[in-house]
């Protein structure tokens, strides 16, 4: 049984969450829904002003900079590492809110309640999860019962939940148990078995806490997309998070730039390499190799050994350019690889 791994970035969830091109429109409408709940007293401004003033500063510095990537860098080597912090429980949040949005709230996406939204925005919303993650679970699983296939891997760039709330809503688990069944890691446990399916989230995940110097602590459910929706209570503890940590760091988001060294980071990265190595096909879905991410990238396909076929699904003007890109990772990738232009669906190797 061949061992198959998907390589995942954001272009994966495309039709459900933004891209660099449309994240600066969805932060703001983050921002007019906040405004909306403090101009009206649902919530008090004493406690959403500091996270309005934050996020407006980050949607400043998304427009000037290129990525919002592009934008951590520079607090990175500047040294400002409060303002990184503030950075990533602004965009957690933002991600929270992103998956947590339903779309009858489309009304948050009207500026000032005039501006209609793009049809582009309106399709996102109307699909809270990218409908290629439920096809992917169909592929890989035969029955309510059964679990996934053992030899399918997934490493994600990606913050976000969407892996996980597809499989939360067929199976109709709590979003802690999903993290379990399809091993997630970084989560709540410490340990995978990667002889098994799972799940690593190269960046962590938008919506996972841990309390500074300590292990992952996911906050109970508040957060459990499968449950949960927007509300002034998922708002207020996201507000209460950000205000308790804005100068000193007690709780932090369990995610990280690639250029970022921790524990958890270090972990995650072991694990990925070590599922690489014995990787005999490879999917590509969504991700560009930025320069950002480019040693990290070189480090996991470092030993390719085991590695006999390479399929790249990216969109039919971008595949030939981002498949030359391989060769400043591993040369070898290149010379495997086959370019998917069909992204209806992930794919579906045909050695599985």
């Amino acid at each position: 049984m061949k061992t198959i791994t998907y390589f995942v970035g954001a272009g994966a969830s495309f039709h459900s969450l933004p891209l660099i091109r449309t994240m600066g429109i969805r932060m703001q409408a983050f921002g007019s829904y906040l405004k909306r709940q403090r101009d009206s007293g649902e919530i008090k401004k004493e406690l959403i002003q500091p996270f309005i003033n934050e996020l407006d500063k980050l949607i400043e510095h998304e427009k000037e900079s290129t990525s919002i990537d592009a934008y951590a860098k520079e607090l990175t080597n500047s040294n400002q590492q409060m303002e990184l912090h503030r950075l990533k429980m602004v965009l957690s949040s933002y991600f929270v809110f992103e998956q947590l949005i339903k779309p009858e709230d489309l009304v948050f996406y009207e500026k000032d309640g005039k501006t209609k939204v793009s049809s582009e925005i309106q399709e996102m919303l109307s699909n809270p999860i990218d409908k290629r993650y439920r096809t992917f679970w169909s592929d890989y699983i035969n029955g309510h019962n059964s679990t996934p296939a053992p030899n399918i891997k997934v490493i994600s760039w990606n913050y976000d939940m969407q892996f996980e709330f597809a499989f939360s809503r067929l199976k109709n688990y709590s979003l802690e148990l999903t993290q379990q069944e399809i091993q997630v890691f970084p989560a709540k446990s410490k340990t995978i078995d990667n002889s098994k399916f799972c799940l690593l989230k190269m960046n962590g995940t938008a919506g996972l806490f841990k309390e500074n110097g300590k292990g992952i602590n996911k906050l109970e459910n508040y957060f459990d997309l499968k449950q949960h929706h927007l509300n002034n209570f998922n708002l207020e503890l996201l507000l209460n998070i950000f205000n308790q940590n804005y100068s000193r760091v007690f709780t932090e988001p369990v995610f990280s730039f690639a250029w970022e060294a921790n524990s958890i980071a270090d972990e995650t990265r072991k694990i990925a390499k070590e599922i690489l190595s014995k990787t005999n096909i490879l999917v590509i879905i969504g991700y560009s190799f930025p320069s950002f991410n480019r040693t990290i990238d070189r480090q996991l396909f470092e030993n390719i050994e085991s590695l006999k076929k390479v399929y790249y699904q990216a969109p039919t003007n971008e595949i030939n350019e981002l498949i030359l890109k391989l060769d400043g990772i591993n040369p070898r990738l290149r010379k495997l690889t086959t370019g998917i232009e069909n992204l209806a669906t992930f794919h579906v190797p045909n050695e599985y």
